[in-house]
């Protein structure tokens, strides 16, 4: 994961690393290929919202904000403090929009 930014780090909450993780997995089990281009558009969109954390539009839950991650169908809900952008939650949108 993309380190760094103007003054703030990356973390993340650990329901949502694993979620992550686990859509890695599932997507390597059917092309290595894809995987990459995966996680280098996850990359590309986390180094995004760590130079401008207020690009998400905001969430449900007050103080997240909500972003889609291009063309994977993925998003992530994050919060901004003092010194992290924070990762609360990643889900697949279709299957989140399902269970409301």
């Amino acid at each position: 994961m993309p380190a760094g930014g103007p003054g703030k780090r990356l973390e993340w909450a650990p329901r949502a690393l694993e979620a992550y993780l686990a859509t890695l997995a599932h997507i390597a089990g059917e092309d290595a290929f894809t995987v990459q281009q995966f996680v280098e558009r996850v990359e590309r969109s986390l180094a995004l919202i760590l130079t401008q954390p207020g690009i998400g539009t905001p969430a449900t839950r007050r103080g997240e904000r909500r972003y889609p991650i291009p063309n994977t169908g993925h998003v992530i809900n994050y919060r901004v403090t003092r010194s992290a952008v924070r990762i609360q939650l990643w889900y697949r949108a279709r299957q989140h929009i399902a269970r409301r």
